[in-house]
């Protein structure tokens, strides 16, 4: 079966009560009803829905109600835990485990895991390293995402480019080509790079400084953290996204976009006036089907220095246990299958597992992220310092897209940076 959504609409049950308490046992003799929480929009659950449609019918005595909590709201979910009460079985954001291990809102799965082991074991299975803590496992890694290259095939061949590129150099140069090739009509690569403090220019940014061998924060010998990049190597990597709107391998414009999946970025690609992006799954799925529907051919290649080790980022999404599951043995069973080929045969995600993987048939336009997710590795490396990611993220994104309107040098962008790390990480 392809890895597509599936067609099929089914109604996700409206949004909980604020204080839901943990499931019982239900109306027949013997039989349990759990609950599990997500919080993607409904409109992109559509294929989960299938997956827990046939569990119920196929497991009349654990019956699944899936509810959908959206946006993300993991402090309501420990504040439920806190009063007793909340879901059986949460879907938590890699970055939200530890702060519901900590407290021990969560159950610790290794009891479980070692009673009724996951199909292929555990070490196939990626970010890890967000789900374990102090030597226990609190939460099962689900779903697994990255940012891959999107790209038009037509639009690299017009202007003399044979393949996608395969550095970061190469992907300046070839943009370059494009833009000049086309006359500005069609842009060499598109990426949001506003100021904003979430601009998504935060993910190229950190590939880029990845795969030359830098970090923006790391932890020395002595555990304490600090910055992870000399002020040169910085001031070169602020350069080179600099330079891409200079030499017009990026329009201008994108330096007040805040998001990939703006508008401006997706409908470009899709019309084919953008040559190449960076999408993740979620946004890649639509885009197919607008390009298709325009005309245009798109398909995924990894990103520069995709394929090496820790060069790019890992997200997704993780299970837990509530601590106040009346059953979590059932719960566990559940989660298991989630986990499995049947549920993501129909619910439009790429599994945390390798080995379930392997069992999918991924279409070739999505074989970028397939070729590129175990290579990707969780922000994981930033979490733990006084600094918080998000802060990190600001502080970066600001000064960068001050480089690109003029207002800072490349050197002095970096200086602050590393002023703003050295300060943020003391505390």
């Amino acid at each position: 079966m392809k890895f597509t959504k599936s067609v099929v609409a089914a109604a996700v049950t409206s949004l909980v009560l604020p204080l839901a308490a943990c499931s019982g046992s239900g109306s027949g003799s013997g039989s349990v009803n759990l609950v599990f929480r997500q919080f993607d929009p409904k409109g992109e659950v559509a294929g989960l829905t299938t997956a827990i449609d046939a569990w119920n019918k196929s497991h009349p005595k654990i019956h699944v109600e899936m509810q959908t909590l959206s946006p993300n709201n993991v402090q309501q979910f420990a504040r439920e835990a806190n009063s007793g009460s909340g879901p059986d079985i949460d879907q938590i954001g890699y970055a939200d485990v530890a702060f519901l291990a900590k407290p021990k809102i969560l159950l610790s799965l290794d009891d479980l895991m070692k009673k009724d082991p996951v199909p292929g074991g555990t070490d196939n299975l990626l970010a890890k390293d967000m789900v374990t803590f102090d030597g226990k496992t609190w939460a099962m890694p689900w779903t697994a995402d990255t940012m891959a290259l999107v790209y038009n095939p037509k639009a690299l061949s017009a202007a003399g480019v044979k393949t996608p590129p395969t550095t970061w150099e190469q992907l300046a140069a070839d943009a370059k080509q494009i833009s000049s090739s086309s006359s500005g009509k069609t842009s060499g690569f598109c990426f949001a790079a506003s100021g904003s403090a979430t601009s998504s220019q935060w993910n190229a940014i950190n590939y880029y400084i990845w795969a030359h061998g830098g970090t923006l924060v790391q932890k020395n010998s002595s555990g304490a953290w600090q910055p992870g990049i000399a002020q040169p190597q910085l001031a070169s990597a602020i350069q080179y996204f600099a330079d891409l709107f200079s030499s017009g391998a990026s329009p201008k414009a994108n330096q007040a976009v805040q998001d990939y999946s703006d508008p401006s970025i997706v409908n470009g690609l899709a019309t084919g006036s953008c040559a190449m992006s960076y999408e993740p799954p979620a946004t890649f799925a639509p885009l197919l089907k607008q390009a298709k529907a325009a005309g245009t051919t798109l398909t995924t290649a990894p990103m520069p220095s995709g394929l090496t080790d820790g060069a790019t980022h890992l997200g997704g999404r993780a299970l837990g246990i509530n601590r106040n599951s009346k059953h979590p043995d059932e719960a566990w069973q559940v989660i298991k299958y989630l986990m499995s080929a049947t549920t993501f045969k129909t619910y439009s995600q790429y599994p945390a597992s390798k080995s379930t993987l392997t069992q999918l048939t991924v279409p070739e336009s999505q074989q970028g992220f397939v070729k590129q997710l175990p290579h990707a590795r969780s922000f994981a490396r930033y979490i733990g310092s006084d600094m918080t990611v998000a802060s990190i993220e600001q502080l970066v994104n600001q000064r960068f897209s001050a480089v690109y309107s003029g207002q800072s040098s490349s050197s002095d962008a970096a200086a602050a940076i590393i002023s703003g790390l050295t300060k943020g990480l003391k505390g």
